[in-house]
Order: structure tokens, then C-alpha cells, then sequence
């Protein structure tokens, strides 16, 4: 049997937010010399910078104890070198009052050939759903909030983060941003970039160990799998479901309508034999494993706080800063939070039909769809065939599309 990833390595780019005590961002510059400060404390450590972001790399490790053992050290001294300057640290996968969101992008390599990196970033399509909702942590998005848990995946990371196309590996070029990123021009890996901010030290070790693990599965046993365009379409309406309910989600899996608690658990599962390749075990996913049981993501902590503070954006960015301190914030809510139930799942039409109003242009409803631009023009096509939505051109020519009730009559 083919073995893709040999070694089978780990390693992140995990972006946070550092905050000054009124809740503002500290400057680019000074978060540069915060990366310096800490390089030289810890040299195997490779921090820098992503805009005003801090962004933790730790670099290539073939152990879960390892990247724990890291990961923690790294953590300490960065809660040290912050409590002297009397900065916050907030992860959370946006901020409220800014445009760029925060994510967490997991690295699983090594991976030297373009074909297999292709065929594994290709297969991963189907499973970037349940990962979207396990990792949901932006349910607060300049200024909105109510409609997503994870709002940075809804608006594909302002591009970086965007849905996944599915390559020839014969006929495809290095490409970046997409939820699944083959990374073999700038590195050895496959990078999953659907991945919101993560709350705590320990959670994103045992995330990162979870996606190795399921890669290594699917690049062993799924990477000669056809996806259709139908399916590919499930694949993308079940990413639109897991923004909106996280864990409480129904996803379309086999055919079958089922809650993203059962796949993940499955997905487990499925991880275990490439997660003995770092020493790892399923009972090193507690955190994970609670999550999954009592459908509880980041964002649901996030909206408690949220909704404590009035829905005050500015007062929960200060509590949430505060109450990260304790770098078990999450685990000790988690461990008091109760079962969410299932959120039934939803038709995406109702919601696509919604978003148009007076002249909508195409281009707006084109970048808000994880839906191909074919499968979207289907809709849109429908739409206009059973009278919703009227069909019109600006003076430029593009296309614009206005709801029907919001139509006005034609005058004689």
C-alpha cells in the first residue's frame, strides 16, 4: 500500500489577536517585536506576524506529546511576555470591529509529489464541513451577529479561506486559499485553512492531531475517490450548514441526512491508525470528544458571553479578553455547558432567495454562494422561471436580480 505522508508530520499557523486594556488592537510594529522577543526565548519556536496579527509556528513535529509540550511552553511565555506589557490576548476567529478574520490553518506533511498532494486535497473536500463546524468560533462579525457560528467561514475569510475547487492533478498549478491547500510550493504539506481561531493551547493540539490522523485515512483509502457534481454540491451546502449551527448541524452524508455529532464521530474513528504514527490515542481528544457529545463549539461560549454583556460588542471584546487569561477558559465552560440539541437542517435556496432585493447585483450574490457559478446560475435560472426573481442589466451590462415583492408594477 501507497504511503503518502513519510514521515507523518504536524505543525500550525495559529493567528491570535493582541489587545491593549480598552479592547483596541496593539500596533503592527509592536507585535513584530513581540515575535522577536519570543523567538529568542524560544529558538526553536518560529512566530511572526500576519497584518497586527501574532502568528504561532512551531515548525515541523512528528509527536502528539510533542506538540503539546510546545505548544504549552510556547503559551507560557507568551502570557508572561503579555502580562508585563499589561496587553490581552484574544482568540477568537474575528474581531468584532475588523474586517480581517483570524484563523487557524493545520499543516500535515510530508508530502513530496504533486499528484498525491492534489489527490489528498481533492478527497478532503467532503470532510472540510464537519471540521467547519467543530472549529466554529466567530459568531461575532463586524457588528452582526445571529445568523452564523462561524461568520469568518460564511464570508470565506475575507478570500482566504474560500471553497474548495476540485483539480486535475495533471492540469492543475499551485494555488492559495482554498479550505483544502496542497502547500507544495512553499513546503511539504497539505494545509486545512477552514479552521476559525482556536480558544485554547490544548484543543488545537488535539485538532491538529485529529486532521493528521483523518488525512492520513482518507490519502490512504479515498484518494482515488470520484466526487460527482452532485455530491460536490452536497459538499458545499453542507459547508453553508455548518457555518450557521457548528455542531448542532445536519449534514447530507451517503445520502443520508445526519448530525455532524455522528460523523465527527466517525471521523474518530477513521483517525486512529494515522494518529498511532504520533503516538497518539482517541482518549487524547477529551476536549474534542466533550465537544462533539454535547454539540458545544467556541462560537456557543462566545454567544454565552455575548449575551451576558448586553450584546455589547465592545464590553464582550474586553470580558472575553479578561476570561482568556485563563488559558482553560474553554475547557471549564465546556465542562459545565449543557447539551445543545439538533438543529434541523436547512434548504439553502430559501436563504440564497433572501439575500436578493432591489437590483441585487450578480457579482454580490457570485461571492457570497459556496455554490459553483454554475450550479448558482442554475438557481437563479429557477428562480426567474417560477416568477421570484426578475432578471435585468445595469448600464453596465451586468446582470441584477430583484425579489419579486419588491418589484414595481409595470405603468401604462
Amino acid at each position: 500500500m501507497a504511503t503518502y505522508f513519510e514521515p507523518l508530520t504536524v505543525g500550525y499557523d495559529w493567528e491570535m489577536a493582541i489587545l491593549r486594556e480598552s479592547g483596541e488592537n496593539v500596533d503592527e510594529k509592536d507585535v513584530e517585536l513581540l515575535a522577536d522577543e519570543l523567538r529568542q526565548m524560544l529558538p526553536w519556536a518560529e512566530p511572526g506576524t500576519d497584518l497586527e496579527l501574532l502568528e504561532s509556528r512551531i515548525g515541523s513535529v512528528r509527536s502528539f506529546r510533542e506538540i503539546l509540550e510546545k505548544s504549552e511552553r510556547f503559551d507560557s511565555e507568551l502570557r508572561k511576555a503579555l502580562a508585563k506589557k499589561k496587553w490581552f490576548l484574544l482568540r477568537a476567529g474575528t474581531r468584532p470591529f475588523e474586517r480581517e478574520p483570524v484563523g487557524a490553518h493545520i499543516h500535515v506533511g510530508t508530502v513530496r509529489d504533486w499528484t498525491a498532494a492534489i489527490r489528498v486535497q481533492n478527497a478532503m473536500a467532503r470532510y472540510v464541513a464537519p471540521f467547519a463546524a467543530l472549529m466554529a468560533n466567530s459568531p461575532i462579525y463586524r457588528r452582526r451577529t445571529g445568523d452564523y457560528k462561524s461568520y469568518r467561514v460564511a464570508s470565506f475569510a475575507e478570500w482566504c479561506s474560500v471553497p474548495q475547487s476540485l483539480v486535475s492533478p495533471a492540469l492543475s498549478q499551485p494555488d492559495w486559499g482554498g479550505d483544502v491547500c496542497s502547500k507544495l510550493a512553499w513546503g511539504s504539506t497539505v494545509e486545512l485553512r477552514v479552521g476559525d481561531c482556536v480558544s485554547s493551547t490544548r484543543l488545537m493540539c488535539e485538532l491538529v492531531t485529529l486532521v493528521a490522523g483523518l488525512m492520513h485515512q482518507v490519502a490512504e483509502h479515498e484518494s482515488d475517490r470520484e466526487i460527482s457534481e452532485d455530491e460536490y454540491r452536497t459538499i458545499m451546502i453542507n459547508r453553508w450548514r455548518a457555518t450557521k449551527h457548528g455542531l448542532q448541524a445536519v449534514l447530507r452524508w451517503n445520502g443520508e441526512e445526519l448530525p455532524v455529532q455522528t460523523l465527527l464521530t466517525r471521523m474518530v474513528d477513521m483517525a486512529q491508525d494515522g494518529m498511532v504514527l504520533l503516538d497518539a490515542t482517541p482518549d487524547d481528544l477529551g476536549i474534542i470528544r466533550t465537544m462533539i457529545r454535547k454539540r458545544q463549539t467556541q462560537a456557543d461560549f462566545q454567544l454565552a458571553i455575548y449575551a451576558k454583556e448586553g450584546s455589547d460588542a465592545h464590553r464582550y471584546t474586553r470580558t472575553m479578553a479578561n476570561i482568556q487569561r485563563d488559558p482553560a477558559a474553554f475547557e471549564k465552560y465546556l465542562k459545565r455547558a449543557k447539551v445543545l440539541p439538533v438543529v434541523e437542517a436547512g434548504d439553502y435556496e430559501p436563504d440564497l432567495l433572501s439575500s436578493i432585493e432591489v437590483e441585487t447585483p450578480y457579482p454580490i450574490l457570485f461571492r457570497s454562494s459556496p455554490l459553483s457559478p454554475a450550479q448558482l446560475d442554475a438557481i437563479l435560472e429557477s428562480f426567474v422561471g417560477d416568477g421570484l426573481v426578475t432578471e435585468g442589466r445595469d448600464r453596465l451590462g451586468i446582470r441584477v436580480y430583484t425579489r419579486a415583492e419588491f418589484a414595481q408594477p409595470d405603468r401604462a
